[in-house]
């Protein structure tokens, strides 16, 4: 998604997910653009972000991952280039994005968990102002900064049913990053916010939000060729589907049923004409369904 000077995807195993259902709206304090893309459980990811043109100001670029904020990104004034994240860190650990099935509870004491309305959705934010140097602090540094704060756990059942999917962070390894010297002062523009709203691709398809695939269109479409087929003729047991014919094989045993039924029409000639009463209406209606189910 591009929105202004700035640009974000995220990607998965190096490739760019498609991005459905975009959506741009803007407030005096925040530019927003929206959107859904389709979550793998298991998978890793990361948050690629591009500026596309120089800014008279710095920028504080944060990802946020179902509301855990990660370390934030300082821009200095005329940078122009790509960042990356792929972990949640700090200046000591780190530990990977990760989607993962959503895990639901029953227990009540986890209904009024603020945190899970966070899950389902992965966040850039934005913000420019005064860049400049931060004041040096002397002093030891607090052993509980080298500790990662992580929202996870369980979800209770009725906090967060849309969603079957939730990003959970890998193992620990050892992160060195040596400690930014500068800031930013925000000043008045508006922030810029980029939304990535994540699900299961099957539930966007049925949402409408992505298009379904040539495949599975073409599967639907052999099922409603089977079900007319089923419902009017009347042929011999043998030809009837068992559970185990696949959709193809089941294709072709009909191709050769409406030949073979092509073939006795055929040999009959039949006319129009007008039914004597008491006889049968069941092979016109055969034909007829014949005509209509040719390719």
């Amino acid at each position: 998604m591009i929105l202004g000077d700035f640009s974000a995807c995220i990607f998965m195993d190096g490739e760019e997910l498609p991005e459905y259902d975009i959506i741009v709206s803007s407030t005096p304090t925040e530019n927003r653009i929206t959107c859904w893309i389709a979550s793998d459980a298991g998978k890793k990811f990361g948050v690629r972000a591009k500026f596309l043109a120089q800014q008279t100001s710095g920028s504080l670029v944060t990802i946020i991952v179902d509301g855990n904020r990660c370390l934030p990104y300082i821009a200095s004034p005329g940078w122009i280039g790509t960042l990356e994240e792929t972990y949640l860190g700090n200046r000591y650990v780190r530990r990977d994005f990760m989607f993962s099935q959503l895990e639901l509870t029953d227990d009540d004491s986890m209904l009024d968990d603020q945190s899970a309305n966070d899950i389902g959705q992965i966040m850039m934010e934005v913000v420019q102002g005064k860049y400049t140097m931060k004041e040096q602090v002397v002093g030891s540094q607090n052993v509980n900064n080298r500790t990662l704060h992580v929202r996870e756990g369980k979800v209770h059942e009725r906090a967060k049913k849309a969603c079957p999917h939730r990003v959970v962070f890998g193992e620990e390894v050892p992160n060195h990053i040596p400690a930014c010297s500068f800031k930013i002062i925000p000043d008045n523009s508006p922030k810029t916010l980029f939304v990535f709203k994540y699900t299961r691709l099957d539930i966007l398809q049925a949402m409408g939000v992505a298009p379904r695939t040539s495949i599975m269109a073409d599967t639907e479409a052999e099922i409603e060729d089977h079900n007319d087929d089923n419902e009017v003729m009347d042929g011999p047991a043998e030809s009837l589907p068992s559970e185990d014919v696949k959709p193809l094989a089941r294709i072709r045993e009909l191709e050769m049923e409406l030949q073979r039924l092509r073939a006795q029409v055929e040999d009959r000639k039949p006319s129009l004409v007008k039914l004597e009463h008491g006889e049968s209406r069941r092979k016109p209606a055969v034909v007829e369904v014949i005509d209509l189910t040719e390719d």
